[in-house]
């Protein structure tokens, strides 16, 4: 140790050492990667190290939840006490129960609205919450009713179509849909393992509504869309709520399908250089890099690490040890919107929920690649509403 004396250089330390559970195998593994990514891109931006001292990136393969757990306790026991959530964030509500009293840093990107049990000195939601965004869907179907379709707020209908395991995203959406005079003209939920949309496209063809908003898996929003081709019926406007709707695996479906669908999602890659100093960079060195284009979820790692980061900055390496002084550190910081290159302030509430990530964008699919296209100030392309053709 250094004795107490806290005199210790930067470079007399060993690395400190941050780490990240994510799904590098399985069906999720996309998300995996891009969350790898994004954490690395953001450590080779910041030099490697931070006041002197050199930052190690630990990675481990959590595809499902027994994996994340076993891994958090090897790497618990090999010294790792500051974690970022992965891909999924599959295992963050059990993390929330442990963090405290194992002293471990936990930084969660995850959106389960029931993640944070109560006050908590070491477990940390950086990210949006599922409430937010939620309503977020809502407040996007508004904006382009307004902006687009020239309909006011009291005025828009809306047809919801979601499976049940995705009703929470749905609840927030209905309660913001109430407060603003907004009308559901038709809600449609069905079970998970649902393939047969036949019956449900007949409903909206049938409902006089303005804007789609599926809430939807892969599971039920592939065989979802492809009943709407194949009944050769297209909603004027669809506004996905995230999910499947701005994955990779949503392009699959061809561009017959996808062409002029809109989605709401976190914070994207594709937002304008002007609200978030250093996006460009970001994107080009990530495909430059890696070969393909930063999906949302490479964005959020990198946006969770430049936390880690701009926290680690505020104090002398020789203390970043002391778990408990590095979470504190944590707790007390703040950033204004606009400083992180994911646009997202931070600024922690008492159960140490960010309030600053509660604003989504909206992409649109124009030949297989989303373009950020709402709300105005972050958007770098222009929407198309109605979609043409």
């Amino acid at each position: 140790g250094t004795g107490g004396s806290g005199a210790a250089a930067g470079g007399e330390l060993p690395p400190f050492k941050i780490s990240m559970i994510t799904q590098l195998t399985g069906n999720n593994s996309f998300g995996g990667h891009e969350y790898q990514y994004g954490a690395e891109l953001a450590l080779e931006h910041q030099g490697g190290e931070v006041n002197g001292r050199k930052i190690e990136l630990v990675f481990a393969d959590g595809p499902n939840t027994d994996a994340t757990v076993s891994e958090f306790e090897r790497l618990y026991n090999e010294g790792s006490r500051v974690f970022l959530s992965g891909y999924g964030c599959i295992s963050d509500r059990t993390f929330a129960a442990m963090c405290d009293e194992m002293k471990v840093l936990y930084l969660s990107l995850a959106w389960d609205y029931d993640l944070i049990q109560g006050p908590s000195d070491y477990f940390f939601r950086g990210g949006a919450n599922v409430t937010a965004f939620g309503g977020g869907v809502m407040e996007q179907a508004i904006g382009i009713g307004e902006q687009y379709l020239n309909i006011p707020a009291d005025q828009l209908k809306v047809a919801l179509v979601y499976t049940t395991r995705l009703s929470h995203v749905a609840d927030p959406m209905k309660e913001y849909a109430a407060e603003h005079g907004v009308t559901i003209a038709l809600e449609e939920n069905y079970p998970d393992d649902t393939t047969d949309f036949s019956a449900i496209v007949t409903k909206l063809m049938n409902t006089d509504y303005d804007i789609l908003i599926p809430i939807q898996g892969a599971a039920d929003g592939t065989p979802f869309q492809k009943k709407l081709h194949e009944m050769n019926y297209t909603p004027n406007v669809t506004l996905g709520a995230g999910c499947y709707y701005d994955t990779p695996n949503f392009a699959d479906l061809g561009n017959e399908i996808t062409d002029g669908i809109l989605t709401q999602s976190y914070t994207t890659p594709y937002i304008a250089e002007g609200a978030a100093p250093g996006i460009t960079k970001f994107r080009e060195d990530f495909e430059e890099k890696y070969g393909h284009k930063p999906l949302a979820h490479a964005l959020q790692a990198y946006g969770g690490m430049q936390i880690y980061f701009k926290v680690l900055e505020t104090m002398d390496p020789a203390d970043w040890d002391d778990t408990a002084k590095v979470a504190q550190a944590l707790k007390n910081f703040k950033a204004k919107e606009g400083e992180l290159v994911w646009y997202w302030g931070v600024d922690f509430d008492e159960l140490n929920n960010n309030t600053l990530a509660n604003q989504f964008v909206v992409n649109q699919w124009v030949d297989g690649e989303l373009k950020c296209v709402f709300p105005d100030f972050l958007k770098t392309d222009e929407a198309v509403i109605p979609w043409k053709g």
